[in-house]
């Protein structure tokens, strides 16, 4: 079981199976379910005075959940999961204010990594997948205007020989959604030890944040001879630099 707070959570999923799976994976987590159910009208008492985490999975006879559950939970975090084969609907929910979109085969490490980052980061994290696919949801308009024309990032092979091999791997965790608190404890290091190897990473590839240094990483598929990693989510956004 996870040491940091657990968070009021809640499954939106028609498919009975996938729900069950999902509430048996998150169970021993601090995303340990309140509640599921198929419509948000089935679900109990949901606090709304305070930060709560809906997972939806998607459905094309009710497109506008996201939306409903924004306006009715105003603190809610919403990570919207969608079938392979209609993207669109991921790409709409992101504008619907969801704080991610994932396929439904995501892994469950990646499914936890980026829900951690959604609530300890308020990251907007999208499947790398979708990405990859050229679905352009409003979120990335989020972004600092013109990364990839305006910032003169080196290549690649540049940073490889720039970047020490635990500059690499804290980057990577950095691709995965990690804070600087959960690298540290991955690495057993000090935590301002990684803060100092962030600041390192950022300063040799000419990122200004965190969020810049995952896209230019992903964007360079510095990772994609990892396992899992070029599935893993993608940073959109962050409110604040770490």
């Amino acid at each position: 079981m996870s040491s940091d707070p657990g968070v009021p959570t809640y499954i939106l999923q028609r498919d009975g199976l996938f729900r069950e799976g999902l509430r048996l994976i998150l169970s021993e987590t601090r995303f340990c379910p309140q509640g599921c159910a198929i419509e948000l009208d089935d679900l109990g008492e949901v606090p709304c005075d305070r930060a709560v985490l809906f997972i939806v999975g998607l459905d094309a006879n009710d497109a506008m959940i996201c939306s409903r559950i924004r306006e009715q939970y105003p603190l809610a975090f919403v990570v919207a999961v969608g079938d392979e084969s209609s993207p669109e609907s991921l790409a709409n929910a992101l504008d619907d204010g969801a704080s991610a979109a994932l396929f439904s085969s995501v892994s469950p490490d990646a499914l936890l990594s980026t829900l951690q980052a959604v609530i300890n980061e308020r990251l907007v994290l999208i499947d790398a997948r979708l990405w990859s696919l050229e679905i352009q949801p409003k979120a990335e308009e989020r972004l600092t205007p013109s990364l990839q024309d305006e910032i003169p990032w080196m290549s690649a092979d540049q940073a490889a020989r720039q970047l020490s091999s635990r500059e690499i791997a804290i980057l990577e965790r950095i691709v995965r959604g990690d804070s600087n608190k959960h690298v540290a404890r991955f690495f057993n290091i000090a935590e301002p030890t990684v803060k100092a190897h962030v600041k390192a990473i950022l300063r040799k590839i000419g990122a200004s944040n965190r969020t810049q240094a995952a896209i230019w990483a992903v964007n360079r598929r510095l990772f994609d001879n990892t396992d899992g990693v070029s599935n893993l989510p993608i940073l959109l956004d962050s409110s604040s630099d770490h």
